[in-house]
């Protein structure tokens, strides 16, 4: 995911950043289920983009923002999670 710093904290509060994420992670696990592969628990992955997203910053994203940020990104992971979970395995 691209992430653009300049407008996190925009995209953040008006849903955006969400929105994209959640597009993104949807095609990813729909290869993973299709696969047979168990999807990752929310929680855990929500933690490692947090953990990346943080990372490519130019300067520390403050506390506040971080805080929000991961909520979103948790709010995200789950609902692409629960979307992919409740579709069908195509049989192979």
């Amino acid at each position: 995911m691209n992430v653009d710093y300049e407008n996190l904290e925009n995209d953040v509060a008006n849903g955006s950043f969400r929105e994209t994420l959640r597009e993104e992670l949807i095609f990813g696990f729909r290869q993973l289920h299709q696969s047979g592969d168990r999807l990752p628990l929310a929680s855990y992955l929500s933690a490692q983009i947090a953990e990346v997203v943080n990372r490519g910053a130019a300067e520390p994203i403050g506390s506040d923002l971080a805080f929000h940020l991961y909520q979103e990104i948790l709010a995200a992971v789950e609902a692409a999670r629960d979307q992919v979970m409740g579709e069908p395995i195509p049989p192979s």
